[in-house]
């Protein structure tokens, strides 16, 4: 396998995984979520978060190589996250929102939606 088509599929594994992740959260109340567990970022939403916070930091590092991908200019127009715990949403919904668009860029294709089948 090429390397951009290995690429292409780990970004849709990603996806597909992410997916399931926000399925098995949304599953939880908010307090459940919001929970402090003792884990580096606190609670699952706090974790999730991170998760989100790092995505964007490495796209923005991508994002300024000098050939200027036009798959990246939504993530060059993004708020750089102050740090690593920052929270860029309270609510599951808003971050499962942010999840999904950062997975579409990642995956190349910004009007992918994640299915329940393994790519």
């Amino acid at each position: 396998m090429d390397a951009l088509k290995h690429i292409r599929l780990m970004a849709q594994y990603n996806q597909w995984m992410n997916a399931r992740l926000y399925d098995a959260a949304a599953k939880l109340s908010h307090e459940q979520l919001a929970l402090n567990r003792g884990a580096f970022f606190g609670s699952l939403l706090g974790t999730l978060n991170h998760l989100v916070v790092t995505d964007i930091i490495w796209l923005k590092r991508l994002a300024t190589h000098p050939t200027g991908h036009p798959s990246l200019e939504p993530v060059r127009r993004m708020e750089r996250p102050a740090s690593l715990d920052h929270t860029l949403h309270h609510e599951l919904p808003a971050l499962s929102a942010r999840r999904n668009s950062l997975d579409a860029i990642i995956s190349g294709r910004p009007d992918d939606h994640p299915s329940e089948t393994v790519p």
